[in-house]
């Protein structure tokens, strides 16, 4: 393989060398005072045409050989929907042939399906999140917001609750996010002591098409209003993500109670909220009011009535994969047949200890087929043309400003 791509960029060579006096001759033969040089020797430009043809040619076939693309095979190929086709990346797990939806083992009551279907409809677009990181976060008083050390939950207690306070509602049932709630397109699994930053941009580079946030996320702290720009002509501002910080309401789960949250820096205790709500209790996971006993229900609602896709924006210690919540979370989407997406760090590290998990997990994330990380991991010539088209429309959103370079990393 590697001798073919040597002949390939060897035969565009010659060509590009060759193509160059056959221009000249071209343009030359056109000329009045070669007028009589052309019509006498006519098969002159002849081969002049044909030899620029040749080159554009030979350019062609030494791309497709450094791309690997003409290895492809056929088999296993199936046609991809019209409405999935932007969503094939190379860390995506698609169900090519869903399977039926594994019914529910309890009927719900109507209050409870009244609630399903309320959580299902606080999706947040882009657009909102966008506004939220770059007008709420810096403007909250009495606490400053660091992008590198804040984790989601000190955003949900310093500025998500605070915020909402008045309210006493979701922050994507408030009135702050201005373009509403929405029914959700796609159910971001994160663990809250995931940094803020990190959170909205695999939800970014998941818009984006990337595999991996480290640009987003990097590009998220340097030029947000530069990102957004980018997002805003691939048409991604309105995709919506269901992101349980934002669409659950805080102000009748944890708002008055905090015993562990604490800020990184001065190592206090957040705050408490003194809203009129009222925390649920729910011990036993069957109340009708609470809207953390539901999640499974939701994407079992979700998968059943239109589709969702689930992103796993995965923290670079890997802590999600120790919480029971978003194990369960990835199970049941795993069940339920959703297309599934792992959006990770480069700087994980390969030192996972899969003991811990049970056999069924394991085989969804390390399957060396079918996995998450097999399909993070290796890219068929198919997504390495991708990438080429990932790297062009980067340079085409960078257009010599170098905002884009500044912050690519070598090993991107």
């Amino acid at each position: 393989f590697a001798l073919l791509q040597l002949l390939g960029v060897s035969f565009s060579l010659v060509l590009t060398i060759c193509a160059v006096p056959a221009a000249l001759v071209t343009s030359l033969t056109l000329h009045d005072t070669v007028y009589h040089l052309g019509q006498e020797l006519p098969w002159l430009n002849w081969v002049a045409v044909t030899i620029q043809a040749l080159d554009s040619l030979g350019n062609a076939i030494a791309a497709l050989l450094l791309s690997g693309s003409h290895r492809l095979s056929e088999k296993g190929i199936e046609p991809i929907p019209a409405g999935q086709a932007r969503r094939q990346i190379c860390c995506q797990v698609r169900h090519a042939k869903p399977r039926a939806v594994l019914a529910k083992e309890t009927a719900w009551s109507p209050a409870w399906e009244a609630k399903v279907e309320e959580l299902s409809l606080r999706g947040m677009t882009l657009r909102s999140l966008f506004r939220f990181y770059q007008d709420e976060l810096p403007s909250v008083r009495n606490w400053s917001y660091v992008p590198r050390e804040h984790k989601t939950r000190d955003v949900v207690r310093r500025v998500i609750i605070p915020l909402t306070r008045r309210e006493e509602s979701s922050y994507a049932a408030s009135a702050l996010n201005l373009d509403g709630p929405r029914r959700a397109d796609v159910m971001v699994t994160h663990n809250w002591g995931n940094r803020f930053k990190d959170l909205l941009a695999a939800v970014i580079a998941d818009a984006l098409q990337e595999c991996s946030f480290s640009l987003a996320t990097k590009l998220l702290e340097a030029d947000p209003a530069f990102l957004q720009e980018v997002l805003n002509d691939s048409g991604g501002l309105d995709d919506t993500y269901w992101i349980c910080a934002f669409a659950v309401n805080q102000h009748i789960c944890i708002c008055h109670n905090n015993l562990y949250d604490r800020d990184p820096f001065t190592n206090e205790l957040h705050p408490v909220c003194t809203c009129s709500s009222v925390n649920i209790s729910d011990p036993d996971g069957r109340s009708t009011e609470s809207e953390i006993n539901k999640f499974d229900d939701m994407m079992y609602h979700l998968a059943t009535s239109g589709g969702c896709r689930q992103v796993i924006a995965v923290d670079q210690s890997l802590d999600l994969f120790n919480r029971a919540w978003c194990v369960a979370e990835i199970a049941e989407a795993n069940r339920l047949h959703m297309n599934q997406a792992l959006n990770l760090h480069p700087g994980i590290k390969n030192n996972m200890n899969i003991d811990q998990f049970n056999i069924e997990l394991q085989s969804l994330i390390f399957d060396p087929k079918s996995g998450l990380l097999a399909s993070w991991n290796a890219m068929d010539s198919e997504q390495q043309v991708g990438e080429v088209g990932r790297l062009i429309r980067w340079g085409l959103a960078d257009a010599g400003t170098g905002k884009v370079w500044k912050v690519w990393d070598a090993d991107e």
